[in-house]
């Protein structure tokens, strides 16, 4: 039987992030405390990484940090001078960056019809998962300039281009996808790599609360408690990669489970 070609791809992923070398590089992984950004930082770790966990929630995001034994910055990604503390924290420490890994998000308003979804409800979410990754890259390149290859992988949804259960999410995540084709263009003179990541069904408290909010709202048996959730590690060993020189030939959006 003929190898398939999409099959092919996967295999040849699973082993680059197996055998990725991130020895020495300087990786802050925003957003790092739990699900998708923790298994990153235990990835990244794993490879030989510096890695710097920032996140809102201080508790989670400090016992991240010492089990990959990382150093951790509270931050609020909706407050530009909470951003550029971490940063300005991270120039005096180590005075360049590698790769930002930015995870941090939001979804507010699962299920809420357009009639009932509150403005302040939806300005909320691009708060924290629009503005806040534009936060984070603002900060980071200067950083990133100083790196002889650096990468900028930012985490939006396969709710940005098939639908969600938010409106404000599905909004904020297409905005994710757009400001990463932005960067991209603008950043490539300077040797910054940027990639949108665009996770599926994966098990994370998020994930969960759209489950029990669909629950909630429609009773038992609807599509989203049907889902079979993929594990976080494999969504993070994908963002780990891409933050590695083995990933420099990568370009724009990719879709996961």
């Amino acid at each position: 039987m003929p190898n398939h070609p999409t099959l092919t791809i996967c295999a040849f992923l699973c082993n680059i992030a197996v055998l990725m070398n991130l020895q020495g590089k300087i990786i802050l992984i925003v957003g790092g405390a739990t699900g998708i950004g923790k298994a990153t930082a235990e990835v990244c770790a794993a490879a030989g990484a510096n890695v710097i966990v920032a996140d809102f929630n201080a508790a989670e995001g400090e016992a991240t940090a010492k089990a990959t034994g990382g150093t951790f910055h509270a931050v609020d990604v909706t407050d530009e001078a909470s951003v550029a503390n971490v940063f300005n924290r991270i120039t005096a420490d180590h005075g360049k960056l590698d790769a930002l890994i930015q995870t941090a998000g939001v979804l507010k308003g699962a299920f809420v019809p357009i009639e009932e979804f509150s403005v302040d409800m939806f300005k909320q979410v691009i708060d924290v998962n629009l503005v806040g990754s534009l936060l984070c890259a603002k900060y980071a390149v200067p950083l990133l300039k100083k790196s002889e290859k650096a990468a900028i992988v930012l985490v939006s949804s396969g709710a940005a281009v098939g639908g969600s259960s938010s409106y404000a999410y599905g909004a904020s995540k297409g905005g994710v996808n757009t400001l990463g084709i932005t960067l991209a263009n603008k950043l490539a003179a300077d040797n910054i790599r940027v990639n949108v990541v665009m996770p599926g069904s994966i098990d994370t408290a998020m994930k969960r609360s759209v489950v029990d909010a669909e629950r909630e709202r429609f009773g038992l048996g609807g599509p989203q408690q049907q889902l079979q959730l993929g594990e976080p590690v494999g969504v993070g060993r994908i963002l780990a990669w891409l933050a590695s020189d083995d990933a420099d030939y990568v370009r724009g959006m990719i879709s996961t489970r």
